[in-house]
């Protein structure tokens, strides 16, 4: 009785303890150097990313791990900080299968300058839940691989008002850098 009565002290405590263990927490930075928000029930990463000099956004998804692509459905995902939001549209890569994406890109002119310290981003297949993150990893991400708003190609002149003109185009043209 006694060995009985030690055995269920000891797996009680067992219990008591791992109940206490901190739940993994997400990693702080995406494979782009971008912030990283869990997404689809933890399953999933959304790494964020932003180009102070245009207020281009995007957001790509990736499996638990971090190592490949994890497209997901094709909803836009909205981006903010405080009162501002910017949707983001899915821009699908080659190899994400019809009806997802792994890409979503967009403008936010508020968000021009990276001064923009926190941030929240929230999608229609989550309930709209807001999901925070700090906006710091968001620059870095997006001035280290510059290449990825090149890959936007034409995408890159559709902001507000969704036509050429309207967002940060290309040197020389309307609306254009120079």
């Amino acid at each position: 009785m006694r060995t009985t009565t030690i055995a269920v002290l000891f797996a009680s405590a067992l219990t008591v303890g791992g109940c206490n263990r901190p739940a993994a927490t997400a990693p702080s930075t995406g494979p782009n150097g971008g912030d990283v928000v869990p997404i689809q029930n933890g399953t999933a990463y959304a790494e964020l990313l932003a180009n102070a000099d245009t207020g281009e956004v995007m957001v790509r998804t990736w499996d638990k791990d971090l190592k490949s692509p994890k497209p997901i459905e094709k909803e836009p995902i909205t981006v903010g900080s405080g009162d501002n939001s910017a949707e983001l549209m899915p821009h699908p890569t080659s190899s994400d299968p019809s009806g997802t994406s792994s890409r979503f890109y967009g403008h936010a002119d508020w968000a021009r300058g990276g001064n923009v310290g926190h941030g929240w981003m929230a999608m229609r297949s989550d309930g709209n839940q807001r999901h925070s993150f700090d906006w710091r990893g968001c620059w870095q991400g997006g001035k280290a691989h510059g290449r990825m708003w090149e890959e936007m190609g034409d995408h890159r002149r559709m902001g507000p008002g969704m036509g050429p003109g309207h967002g940060p185009g290309r040197p020389g043209e309307k609306g254009g850098r120079e």
